[in-house]
């Protein structure tokens, strides 16, 4: 059986099959569905602020940050923002000066509710592949990823509209990526990204190949992947030449130093895959990994 990066025998297999191949795919899907959506002007962490904030109005910064999963800096820019536009107000505690109390204002609420039907169409069009059963499936496997084991199905069912199980699937997206992301820093490299390593991966399977199937393979855009490769070129890790037979397409290669850099990292990326996985069991681990498969082939329309 395949989990992850690795099979029951320990040996590699693709990384297209890895969790954290397949949640960057899915937070993809989600952040094409959101643009169409519900538009530029709210972000997806923006309205997970919003709601946090209509659940416990009167929270205080820090508090809210933790309840959207936004990290100490973040948070501050985003506040700043919201109150800017008039969605938020803020306020110092008179019991602590250093903290800071936010409320939604009435325009903020207005806004939260008008995205809402958008959000809802985000989500229920992240799930069409899913029946009613795997979607609860993939929401708790997620919330465990996301290293939130304390998260409920009742707990949310007792917030709803705002937070049913339909519009959380997104943010489980999100912070399990984050997860992958930290996890990716500490035990691979900071100056290596997981889709360049995606990239460096694909190369290594099929060499001489064109820029815009190296991109299908890993699921980048165009102008992703056109600046990712520059990079990678300027690094001396890809090689990159015309098709002699169309001037047009340029055609791909790893390098020598692309391919040691690959070989080097190579426990690290298992190893981010497996720690990810962690809180899953052998069975839950196969099903999660099923399940985001199909949410990701939604990228291709």
């Amino acid at each position: 059986m395949v989990l992850g990066d690795i099979d029951m025998t320990g040996t590699p297999i693709r990384l297209s099959q890895s969790p954290g191949q397949l949640i960057r795919i899915a937070q993809q899907v989600h952040t094409r569905l959101w643009a169409e959506h519900v538009g530029a002007e709210l972000t997806a962490p923006q309205y997970a602020a919003l709601i946090a904030l209509a659940l416990e109005p009167g929270a205080d910064q820090r508090t809210v940050g933790e309840r959207a999963s936004l990290d100490k800096a973040t948070m501050a820019e985003m506040v700043g923002r919201l109150v800017r536009r008039g969605l938020v107000l803020r306020r110092r505690d008179p019991a602590d000066g250093r903290r800071k109390l936010l409320t939604l204002s009435p325009h903020g609420e207005q806004v939260m509710q008008e995205a809402s039907t958008g959000v809802a169409v985000v989500q229920r069009e992240l799930l069409v592949p899913l029946s009613e059963p795997e979607r609860s499936e993939l929401m708790m496997a997620l919330a465990r990823m996301a290293r939130m084991e304390n998260l409920a199905l009742e707990t949310m069912v007792d917030a709803r509209p705002l937070l049913d199980a339909p519009r959380v699937i997104g943010y489980l997206i999100r912070v399990a990526q984050q997860v992958h992301t930290r996890l990716w820093t500490e035990l691979v490299s900071t100056e290596l990204t997981a889709p360049q390593h995606a990239v460096l991966d694909a190369l290594s399977t099929e060499p001489d190949i064109d820029q815009r199937t190296v991109g299908e393979r890993t699921s980048l855009d165009k102008a992703t992947m056109a600046e990712l490769i520059s990079r990678l070129v300027r690094r001396g890790l890809v090689l990159r030449r015309r098709d002699p037979s169309d001037g047009r397409r340029n055609l791909l290669a790893l390098a020598p130093a692309g391919a040691r850099l690959l070989e080097e990292v190579g426990g690290g990326v298992t190893e981010v895959q497996a720690r990810l996985l962690t809180p899953l069991d052998e069975i839950e681990r196969e099903r999660a990994l099923t399940l985001l498969a199909l949410i990701a082939r939604l990228t291709v329309r």
